[in-house]
């Protein structure tokens, strides 16, 4: 089995751990993690992971902004994101889902939501290498 690679993007550093543990020792992954937008367009160019775990408000570009960038550019589009967010109007999800994110889940978040999200992302891109 390829090992994938998640990208966890946070300014949180408690829910960036919590985010990062759960990738790593529940999902099977691996896991890297940004505080920011900058710092998550920087990381998916120096090396795409395999999925983008991505907080809607971060400081500097904020992830609708990020999600729109990646998605429109042809070398990242086809990563999946999952937006999470404490950003709990239907607007919120609606204007990220619009940009391109894959899928969203609202904060707080079971642990059992967000790995079933993880698998169900991740498992498109394994069974096309197939």
């Amino acid at each position: 089995m390829l090992e994938k690679n998640v990208l966890v993007v946070e300014d949180e550093p408690d829910n960036r751990d919590i985010m990062c543990s759960v990738v790593q020792d529940v999902a099977g992954y691996r896991a890297s993690a940004v505080a920011d937008g900058d710092e998550a367009l920087a990381a998916v160019a120096s090396k795409p992971p395999d999925l983008i775990l991505l907080d809607l408000v971060l400081p500097g570009v904020d992830g609708v902004e990020v999600a729109r960038r990646l998605k429109s550019d042809p070398a990242t589009r086809a990563i999946p994101i999952l937006a999470i967010s404490a950003l709990a109007r239907a607007a919120d999800r609606d204007q990220a889902l619009a940009v391109g994110c894959d899928d969203y889940i609202d904060k707080p978040f079971s642990l059992d939501d967000l790995v079933a999200k993880i698998h169900q992302l991740l498992r498109p891109a394994a069974a096309s290498t197939l």
